[in-house]
């Protein structure tokens, strides 16, 4: 009856929050703004929270004219960049450049969507979608450190909403709280103005708030079609995607932060 139906819910939803608490602790404590994240803990953490979300937006874009004529391709168009012949200084020959040199580019040839195979068509949409993570990195300059992560999962949230990606920048804040007040996460020297200026609470603020603006000014980035742009010269589609500036704040800051995390791990390394 009525009050069955009811409980029903009541204790599905009780089961949802368990079981969310419970990937909180098994993976959120693993992730750290100061250290870099296993590929493996991240994708089971999204994997794990995103799944209906994700077939979700599978079925929507595979509807579209774009995503009809993405998931029939025989080669994957990041196939085609990474063993392409561009001209210099277009998109096709920059990408393909940040691919090859980038220590941090997501490797698709070893990620797949579990039970889906590579040629499937949600394997295809799969493999798009990690494209769309790269070419947030590579448009905005972002590096692969947890701080540039930070930026491309605000970036990507402005679109889609993501519970992971969510998630994920609610633990970076509480972790950049507890981080502030710890004089290992700063560098020697900095003086006082400075290292208030850039404590990892601000910096992640700061960071969160730049992205978000640009995220949002900017089109959804598989809503494009990158094929056409493949030997278009890369500022002018920067500047079609109205992402021609350079992230000031993120061009100041990386700097500072990288710094500060390579003392980090120096005194870790030393036992400090």
């Amino acid at each position: 009856d009525h009050r069955d139906l009811h409980l029903s819910l009541r204790r599905q939803r009780q089961m949802c929050i368990r079981d969310r608490l419970k990937l909180f602790w098994t993976y959120g404590f693993r992730m750290d703004f100061f250290n870099e994240t296993s590929l493996d803990v991240i994708f089971k953490f999204i994997m794990a929270l995103d799944n209906k979300d994700f077939k979700k937006s599978y079925r929507d874009y595979k509807n579209t004219q774009l995503g009809k004529k993405v998931l029939e391709r025989e080669t994957a168009l990041i196939d085609r960049i990474r063993t392409g012949n561009f001209e210099p200084g277009t998109f096709g020959a920059e990408f393909q450049t940040w691919l090859r040199e980038s220590d941090g580019a997501v490797d698709v040839f070893s990620v797949e969507y579990p039970g889906a195979k590579k040629s499937s068509k949600l394997g295809k949409f799969f493999k798009e979608t990690t494209m769309q993570h790269d070419l947030i990195h590579f448009l905005n300059g972002y590096d692969t450190t947890p701080a540039g992560e930070v930026c491309v999962l605000t970036f990507d949230l402005t679109k889609e909403w993501r519970d992971s990606y969510a998630t994920i920048l609610f633990i970076g804040l509480l972790n950049c709280s507890y981080n502030t007040f710890r004089p290992s996460k700063y560098v020697p020297g900095i003086g006082v103005l400075k290292a208030m200026k850039h404590a990892p609470i601000i910096t992640f603020c700061r960071l969160v708030a730049e992205s978000w603006w640009r995220g949002k000014r900017a089109p959804r980035l598989i809503d494009v079609d990158w094929e056409q742009y493949l030997n278009v010269d890369l500022q002018q589609v920067k500047k079609e995607l109205l992402l021609e500036d350079k992230p000031k704040y993120w061009s100041e800051v990386g700097p500072i932060y990288n710094k500060a995390r390579n003392h980090y791990h120096g005194n870790a390394g030393n036992g400090a």
